[in-house]
């Protein structure tokens, strides 16, 4: 027996007792169990009562995603059980639950568990199918993605003396779904207040609902609500539609979407439709200023086939693709006629075809504090290489677009995780290129390192943007984010090409108060910014540093918050603010997946 099938034997033999002799009185036990995690006043009763197991198995020592599942393949699936645990005190390591506190049982309490059915539409497998390992490792990776579940685990049951089949137990634990936000000035006075339940009824559905009051705008009173189905039944197909209205602004759409949203998906497709009215406010270079209001609708629709190379071969084949996809896209403008002509070339019906193929691998490894605080998080290895290509119908002429990408990550258990990606795109009309664009990535972190009871991990990320003939208008800055400096805003200093540079170290410490994690994080921005005019190399060199602490619980939907203060050494060269200090979100940092949507225009911001 190899290492990682004995580890994953070892492990399975611990979470199952099968070492030690089943009993009549363990089975009974683990009826108890099992009942008091339904959802019925007599289960909520014994739950009050009962202190359940606090052994914790040993953990999976694997980080590739089916590994543990490979000793099953080909065995039938004989019942699939699903527990759901609620939010607080639980640990999936365990599938029936453990002891937990007053305080935690009272937040258990007033939360709806995600229901039985909701969490089996989501699984890629079903009673009496033969255990496919991917299949397996997928379906846990899916319900990981779930805005409403933090964490999940599924176990397989080999049944003594049947060599043939197993059950399957699905460990589900929950988030607490409810949150809500207010804010204001009383000075002026003005306040806002949104409230979100991301599970409402347990059902899995999203509802939000906001409103907002600003005597200084034209209407003072604002509203908006959101309404997201993420899956209709098992067909992984969501739906969502939105309002808002804020000042003179409104917006409203409705939109149908199914990704690709694993390597054994073969059909995916969307469509989307918003009308929009908003103001605009436009500078243009000979310093121009045009405002005004527009109305505009917007509609798009894709649709893609995927190619497995071989479902019936190795795993790495089976999760690789060829894809092929289509898109339309239509923006029309209800009152063009009366904008000033400067601005034709942003305002323009546009009527857009998009054909794209794409060779895609996909394969994930499981690892914990990356972007998250604690929870388990995939992390994508693989390649994809793109090609993007139709006509364009735009102020009344056609263009052609032509444009490619390739990305690649991998992992290297001494070095840590890489990614790079390159693309290119562009319209050609009458023998010349318009709205060029260039882009390269690189992405970098090391694995966690030890620093006593602390741990750390370090962070690169290194972007390139060159555009060349771009519209009036279309500019790069090097304002916020994780493509400039952090925090940083300029409204003069923009161009059309960008290099930036972003280095982060978080240190997560180990106490844990109220179970909210605490991450020290310091940062060091670089940024250089060019044109035509004054090429990048000649360009100053922009620069910003900063330190501060992030607070997060995963057992809550409220929003990363991060104190921290950033320092901009050369910022009085563009009247900008040289020392600030932000209450912000997490780090914008995110992983680039090797999932193929639909056809794009490589991006240019």
């Amino acid at each position: 027996m190899n290492v990682h099938a004995q580890n994953t034997s070892i492990v399975n033999d611990s979470i199952n007792k099968r070492n030690p002799p089943v009993h009549k009185k363990s089975i009974i036990v683990d009826d108890l169990q099992r009942f008091a995690l339904k959802d019925n006043i007599v289960s909520k009763l014994l739950r009050s009562v009962m202190v359940f197991e606090n052994k914790k198995p040993p953990p999976d020592t694997t980080k590739v995603s089916e590994k543990k599942y490979e000793n099953y393949e080909c065995r039938i699936i004989r019942n699939i059980e699903i527990v759901v645990l609620g939010p607080f005190g639980y640990s999936t390591y365990l599938k029936y639950g453990r002891e937990i506190v007053r305080l935690q049982r009272l937040g258990n309490e007033v939360h709806y568990n995600t229901r039985h059915w909701i969490i089996k539409d989501k699984l890629l497998f079903k009673k009496g199918d033969a255990i496919d390992a991917v299949k397996i490792s997928e379906s846990e990776r899916l319900l990981r993605q779930s805005p409403y579940i933090n964490d999940d685990k599924i176990y397989l049951d080999s049944i003594p003396g049947d060599h043939d089949s197993v059950d399957a137990v699905v460990v589900v634990k929950d988030v607490f779904d409810y949150s809500g936000s207010a804010g204001g000035n009383p000075l002026i006075p003005n306040g806002n207040v949104s409230v979100t339940d991301i599970n409402f009824l347990g059902l899995g559905q999203a509802v939000t609902g906001s409103a907002s009051y600003n005597p200084q705008y034209s209407r003072p009173y604002g509203y908006g609500g959101i309404y997201s189905v993420p899956q209709i039944a098992n067909t992984y197909l969501s739906a969502q539609t939105h309002y808002s209205s804020l000042d003179l602004n409104q917006n409203f759409g409705v939109n149908l979407s199914r990704p690709f949203f694993s390597t054994t998906t073969k059909w995916a497709g969307g469509a989307d439709f918003e009308y929009n009215r908003a103001a605009y406010n436009v500078t243009l270079p000979d310093s121009n200023v045009y405002s005004g209001m527009h109305n505009y609708t917007t509609t798009d629709f894709w649709l893609g086939y995927a190619f497995p190379l071989n479902e019936n071969s190795l795993y790495r084949f089976k999760k690789s693709q060829i894809i092929l996809s289509g898109r339309v896209y239509n923006i029309n403008y209800l009152n063009n006629d009366n904008l000033p002509s400067d601005l034709n070339h942003l305002f323009s019906n546009e009527t857009f075809y998009l054909g794209a193929i794409g060779f895609t691998h996909r394969d994930y490894y499981k690892d914990h504090y990356i972007f998250a605080f604690g929870k388990t998080e995939d992390i994508p290895l693989g390649y994809l290489f793109t090609i993007n290509a139709g006509p364009d119908y735009f102020q009344n002429r056609k263009r052609w677009y032509s444009g490619a990408k390739a990305s690649y990550g991998w992992n290297n258990s001494s070095l840590g995780y890489m990614y790079l990606s390159a693309e290119t795109g562009g319209f050609v009309s009458s023998n010349q290129v318009e709205q060029g664009v260039i882009n390269t990535e690189f992405m970098y972190f090391t694995n966690l390192l030890p620093l006593g009871l602390w741990q750390c991990r370090q962070y690169l990320f290194n972007q390139y943007t060159l555009g060349y003939n771009r519209l009036p208008g279309e500019a790069l800055t090097i304002n916020q984010g994780m493509s400039g400096l952090q925090q940083f805003y300029s409204p003069t200093l923009t161009g059309t090409q960008r290099w930036s540079n972003n280095i982060e170290a978080d240190f997560f410490s180990p106490w844990k108060p109220l179970g909210f994690e605490i991450v020290l994080v310091a940062f060091m921005d670089d940024a250089l910014i060019g044109n035509h005019d004054v090429t990048i190399l000649q360009s100053h060199l922009y620069q910003g540093y900063g330190a501060g602490i992030r607070f997060k619980n995963e057992h809550f939907i409220f929003n990363t918050l991060q104190l921290s203060f950033h320092f901009f050494p050369n910022a009085n060269l563009i009247d900008a603010k040289s020392l600030i200090f932000r209450s912000t979100g997490s780090s914008d940092l995110q992983f680039q997946d090797f999932q193929f949507s639909e056809p794009y225009m490589a991006s240019f911001k």
